[in-house]
């Protein structure tokens, strides 16, 4: 055996086990690599912030409490009175549409107020009601507020996807920058005569459901993308960084944005959807498969640059969803052996079992001569046709160009298997995300050097805790040298015991100082676990609240057979904006 628990320090700990379904990102692939990718490339636009409108309205509050509000006797202070403005927008967009929710995602606390609606009531006293959420849009967004400079701060804000905590900010001295005004205007301009928001700020906060519905209708979350909505131009200039910011971010968010529109444009004329499926595949293969025909999409040359961030993004994703697919396959397995646990050597030995050989030959449409075990990945992948050698750039373009779209040893292919589970419990579900790995790293090699890959590099900020493509090609050339013709017994005992057993252990201790989220445990060189994991948390999150807002500001929109397209302000703002591109290069 090449390695073993021996070689990296694993230490015995004894505790009460924790439901597996406590445990998120157990590898911490998620908080240290995609998130910190997601927020380079979709800066502002958070998996929390999926809505346009909110972006305007949270200044308006504040607009409408300094001017109308701020030093009556009955005055709240300005968080609360924001809290009660969204609880008023929530209600009046729920009245609005008669006791449902927006279209394309709604509004926050909608469910609380659906069920005070549906109870009939004609009047809403917003100063007595109870609050429809504990956590108001205002914790989400906030950061994203700063960051785009509404507001007048030193310094900008994380840009993370989880709420911030806002009760510890001074908020009666936030003050609205120049844009931050002129947006809030805008907003008034549509709501700031209508009785609700002169009864919203008044003693008593109480009104007419009838009235509350017009701040619904002309101020709601889906009503932006109206062509009447007076805020909707400016957002759009903002989002596309088409006003005064700061830093590269802004462009980078922009780029992405119009990659987004990019693609629909080619997608909805194949009748294609826009998803977070297809969006991978056009960035990372350049092919999208759909009934199974493949066609190909390519990218203006202002946008290769922006495609292949996003593809140094997928070889993030699929790095993680072999990692996790591991972390689960191991879990579960461990999970049945209860007490009696397994070494690292016991675990790596089952990629000999005869039944894998034959499963591997069925699902990958080739015909494996010996075990799986004592292949190495330069032998399985000749199998399938690639040239055997070392893995260096010749190899690794030669594997990009052969395996693509349709191929059953596609990253997408892999991915869809190990999350279907269908076969955590066997060997399959151990080699599965070891060929995934390797096809990921062996296709990145030629990347690895350029500055895109010194760009994926850098979101790793701790060379042991943060697990990211160039980490762990790195960290395997050290070991084996060339890895790819090692074998696949050898790599995978690698692999488990420092990129998932001590990785898990150590983001364990990272999260609680007791390391009480931990599922595997060590008795020597036996591991344990009470098993049961199988969630994934890899995913796009920031992608899909992207395509959200691009709706509500009118560039994009679903036709009858749900097809996303661009609108004709879409295609105008799309060839407009690709024209004041340049040819960028990541440097």
């Amino acid at each position: 055996m090449t390695a073993s628990l021996e070689t990296s320090p694993l230490f015995l700990r004894w505790s009460q086990h924790v439901p597996s379904s406590d445990v998120l990102d157990p590898l911490g692939l998620e908080l240290r690599g995609s998130a910190r990718l997601g927020s380079e490339l979709l800066y502002c636009i958070t998996s929390i912030t999926p809505r346009a409108r909110y972006f305007s309205y949270i200044p308006w509050c504040i607009y409408d409490y300094q001017r109308h509000e701020k030093g009556l006797p009955y005055a709240l202070g300005l968080r609360d009175a924001i809290v009660l403005r969204e609880q008023g927008l929530t209600l009046g967009c729920i009245a609005h549409h008669k006791g449902k929710p927006c279209e394309g995602g709604a509004l926050i606390g909608s469910r609380d107020a659906i069920k005070w609606f549906v109870k009939g009531h004609n009047q809403a006293n917003f100063r007595k009601m109870k609050k429809f959420s504990k956590n108001p849009a205002m914790a989400a967004y906030f950061n994203s507020l700063v960051n785009l400079g509404f507001f007048v701060t030193p310094e900008p804000l994380p840009d993370v996807d989880d709420e911030s905590n806002t009760d510890d900010l001074t908020f009666d001295s936030i003050e609205l920058t120049k844009l931050g005004l002129d947006l809030a205007k805008r907003y008034e301009s549509a709501v700031g005569k209508i009785k609700v928001r002169q009864q919203l700020v008044s003693k008593d906060r109480a009104c007419s459901l009838y009235k509350v519905a017009e701040l619904g209708k002309l101020g709601g979350l889906c009503e932006l993308s109206n062509d009447s909505s007076s805020d909707r131009e400016l957002l759009r200039e903002i989002f596309f960084g088409l006003v005064e910011t700061k830093g590269e971010s802004h462009q980078v968010r922009r780029q992405s944005l119009l990659l987004i529109l990019e693609l629909c444009r080619q997608l909805s004329s194949k009748r294609c959807s826009l998803n977070g499926s297809n969006f991978a595949a056009a960035v990372y293969f350049g092919v999208i498969v759909e009934d199974g025909t493949p066609f190909q999409v390519t990218f203006p040359k202002e946008l290769l640059d922006i495609a292949t961030r996003w593809r140094m993004f997928y070889f993030h994703y699929y790095m993680s969803v072999a990692l996790e697919g591991m972390f689960a396959w191991l879990v579960s397995h461990l999970g049945e052996l209860r007490l009696e646990g397994a070494t690292i050597d016991s675990l790596t030995r089952q990629l000999g079992d005869v039944s894998l050989r034959r499963n591997l030959s069925s699902i990958f449409e080739i015909r494996l001569q010996q075990t799986f075990a004592d292949m190495t990945p330069a032998t399985f992948f000749a199998v399938s046709g690639l040239t055997a050698g070392n893995l260096e750039i010749t190899l690794s373009r030669n594997l990009d160009a052969m395996i693509r779209g349709p191929s059953p040893l596609a990253e997408n292919v892999i991915e869809s298997l190990i999350r279907s589970n269908k076969y955590l419990y066997s060997s399959t579900g151990f080699a599965l995300p070891l060929i995934l790995l390797a096809t990921t790293l062996a296709r990145f090699t030629q990347w690895e050097t350029t500055n895109y890959g010194h760009w994926l590099a850098d979101v790793a900020s701790d060379p042991f805790l943060d697990l990211v493509p160039p980490l762990l090609t790195t960290g395997l050339a050290r070991r084996f040298g060339d890895w790819w013709n090692c074998t696949w017994q050898q790599t995978s005992s690698f692999v488990l015991s420092r990129y998932i057993i001590q990785q898990h252990q150590s983001m364990s201790y990272e999260k609680t100082s007791t390391g009480d989220r931990c599922l595997l445990q060590i008795d020597g060189q036996k591991v344990f676990s009470p098993g049961g994991f199988d969630e994934f948390g890899i995913g796009n999150p920031r992608l899909g609240s992207a395509i959200q807002i691009l709706k509500d500001i009118g560039l994009l929109e679903d036709d009858e057979d749900a097809v996303t397209r661009l609108t004709t302000e879409g295609k105008k703002l799309l060839n407009k904006e690709l024209r004041r591109e340049v040819n960028n290069e990541i440097s």
